[in-house]
């Protein structure tokens, strides 16, 4: 019994809300006349305003000297008119004359000279006659205006509900063209009114028909009203029914018999329910503004339905919303919204959006660091300007809120370069550091700091640094070479001048005719040995100077070395060396100066003599590559090779240190020197006790 009684009042509470939403609506219908008919009152009134304004007039005096102006500019003009050129004036106003041209497809006319020839004309509507004297009653406005051969207008509107009205408007803005109308002031405040002559000798009958002046007006001439989109009282009063509703919602469900207002359909998010009322109270307002005006004073189901639906959603949204009242805001935002459950999603993604904007941001700022001043840069400079285009136009499209816009780009561009400028200075500042520790000889230096653009500058003065260090190694090299050549050569000079000047002496006492002969033969043996010291010294002298004159002849380098070995068998054998010789079938053959090629292969087989083990073998090979002759020496060595390769062809440099041999240490240097006089390679290698002597030539081709 009791669920049959609570059954019934919500019967009863589903009646009452039906009620609620069906009596604004037939409220609403019920005005749909009055409101109609005040709407065609405006529109009346409107088009009248319209047929009397300035505007309206000055179109039909503005075609009388479009229409003759385009006359003249289709005919061929003498060479005094040849200046003129009214098509260039319609080009540089094309939107004035669009509208021209539009208003010209609802104008009937037709255009005679003083000969009562007819110059132009046309047909807007379906009727077969021009207009005329004769018919210019027959439209819903016509006219007929004349120019004599002076150009003075006169003009007479023939038909027309406001003809006396619209006559005084056309007399003063014919009387005045250059003032009154628009395209008159265009010429005027140009100063070219040569551009648009003033018709002479013409007559233009100008008429427009009922149907094609309303649409007309009704399409261009909104700015006097002749739109109307329902009165105001009309869409205050469905506001105040919507209202009304939306008050219904929140106090039906107070009467707690009515089991009303708890239902699943009631409990939609306060999101769902906003967007509804605000779609509610848009779509009452423009039913109101564009069903009124479009369509007549009576309605049907459809018009009924569209209400129901409208003050429907309003009931429903506004009965979700009353929650806010019935749970509290605090609770009511925490569970019935969409916003709160996803907050932490949001938060999420902003967070996430922040750093993607900040990791982009900070790229873009990176890039600058990235760019590299040795390449061109124009892809760089050009993302960088079309990014400022993009946000420019983005901003050019706020109106005027891009004015506010500009202003917070503007701050965060200067304070985005003031940022960059001032990183910049401090990575200039640690290069001028590093580079005024360099100049004043720390050599060391090392930059750890990150120089952003400047760091293809690191890698620069790294190889400065490397090229000081060479230079440096290479002038201390250069001293200590320079102060062992004078040891050097003072020790050898010395060596045999003493021994020359010992046995003069002894020479000068001695009685005895043997001793006197071995000591004349030491003498001979030290002086000697001084000439080749001396000739020595003067050929690497002139080597290393460059001041020396080669005569080139082809070489065959295999007979030549063989000349060499051939004349200092007798030392080989002395030495009880074994040379293991390998040679080339076919010659070899290079440009090359014979003397100087002879003293090279006279250099190394001395040296071979002096420094190999005795009763070991000697290992030659001459070998014809493609484009050069190559040498290839090796012997065991007799004494331990602990010389540096490098340095053994330097001058005095000699493979024994204690200098127990004879020799001047310039055998090798000067075999260098005359080998890379002729465009050829000496290099010298060692591998445990093996010496490895190459000497290349190059071979034209």
């Amino acid at each position: 019994m009791l669920d049959t009684k609570l059954k019934n009042r919500h019967k009863l509470a589903v009646f009452l809300i039906l009620l609620i939403i069906i009596i604004p609506a037939m409220a609403v219908l019920e005005k749909y006349g009055e409101a109609f008919y005040e709407v065609e009152q405006q529109k009346e009134e409107s088009m009248t305003e319209a047929q009397v304004s300035d505007d309206f007039v000055g179109k039909f005096v503005e075609a009388c000297y479009i229409f003759y102006n385009r006359e003249l500019s289709e005919q061929d003009v003498s060479d005094e008119e040849k200046e003129y050129d009214f098509w260039t004036f319609a080009d540089e106003n094309n939107m004035l004359f669009e509208d021209n041209d539009y208003f010209e497809t609802f104008l009937d006319y037709r255009v005679v000279d003083e000969k009562g020839s007819v110059v132009a004309k046309t047909m807007a509507a379906s009727s077969n006659s021009y207009p005329g004297e004769g018919n210019l009653t027959s439209y819903s406005i016509g006219m007929r205006i004349s120019f004599d051969g002076n150009g003075v207008p006169s003009a007479v509107i023939s038909s027309g509900e406001y003809k006396d009205d619209q006559s005084k408007i056309l007399i003063r803005q014919l009387g005045s063209f250059f003032e009154e109308t628009e395209l008159g002031r265009i010429v005027r405040d140009a100063e070219r009114q040569e551009l648009l002559k003033t018709p002479v000798n013409r007559t233009f009958y100008l008429a427009m028909r009922q149907e094609n002046m309303e649409e007309y007006l009704d399409n261009t001439f909104a700015g006097y009203g002749v739109h109307s989109y329902g009165p105001e009282w009309f869409t205050n009063m469905i506001l105040l029914l919507m209202a009304a509703v939306a008050g219904a919602a929140f106090l039906l469900p107070r009467f707690k018999t009515l089991r009303t207002g708890e239902e699943k359909i009631f409990r939609v998010p306060f999101e769902i329910s906003a967007v509804v009322l605000l779609l509610s109270v848009a779509a009452a307002t423009d039913i109101a503004a564009d069903r009124i005006g479009a369509f007549s004073s009576s309605y049907d189901l459809f018009d009924f339905l569209i209400w129901i639906v409208v003050f429907g959603m309003v009931y429903w949204s506004a009965a979700c919303m009353r929650h806010i009242f019935t749970m509290g805001p605090r609770k009511y935002f925490k569970e019935c919204t969409l916003m709160v459950p996803a907050k932490k999603y949001i938060q999420k993604g902003w967070r996430c959006a922040l750093a993607g904007c900040r990791n982009w941001f900070d790229r873009i700022y990176r890039s600058f660091d990235e760019l590299d001043f040795r390449d061109e840069n124009n892809k760089t400079i050009l993302r960088l300007v079309f990014m400022n285009f993009a946000l420019l136009a983005v901003i050019s499209c706020m109106w005027f809120a891009g004015i506010f816009a500009l202003v917070i780009y503007s701050v965060i561009l200067y304070l985005v370069l003031r940022k960059y400028f001032n990183d910049l200075k401090g990575k200039y500042a640690h290069l001028l550091k590093a580079t005024n520790q360099m100049a004043q000889g720390k050599l060391d230096v090392e930059i750890t700091e990150d120089l952003g653009v400047f760091n293809p500058f690191k890698t620069e003065i790294a190889k400065i640094q490397d090229g000081y260090q060479k230079a440096v190694e290479k002038e201390v090299k250069s001293q200590r070479m320079k102060t062992e050549l004078i040891t050097n050569v003072s020790h050898d000079l010395k060596t045999p001048l003493t021994a020359i000047i010992t046995y003069v002496n002894l020479l000068k006492e001695e009685k005895d005719e043997e001793k006197r002969r071995d000591y004349i033969e030491v003498l001979e043996r030290k002086s000697l040995r001084l000439k080749v010291l001396i000739e020595d010294l003067f050929e690497i002298s002139k080597a290393s100077s460059k001041n020396v004159i080669l005569h080139f002849v082809d070489v065959d380098v295999v007979n030549l070395f063989k000349q060499v070995r051939l004349e200092l068998s007798e030392k080989f054998e002395a030495a009880e060396l074994d040379f293991r010789c390998t040679y080339p079938e076919e010659k070899a053959v290079a440009a090359l100066d014979s003397q100087k090629t002879y003293r090279i292969f006279e250099n190394l087989l001395i040296n071979v003599v002096k420094y190999a083990m005795p009763k070991t073998r000697v290992y030659v090979k001459i070998e014809k590559r493609a484009d050069e002759i190559v040498l290839h020496i090796m012997n065991i060595s007799a004494t331990e090779l602990d010389f540096n390769p490098d340095e053994i062809t330097e001058r005095f440099v000699r493979g024994d240190a204690a200098r127990n041999t004879e020799g001047s240490g310039l055998g090798l240097a000067i075999a260098k020197s005359f080998t890379e006089l002729q465009k050829g390679r000496f290099k010298i290698e060692t591998e445990g006790d093996l010496f490895k002597a190459e000497v290349a030539f190059p071979v034209e081709k």
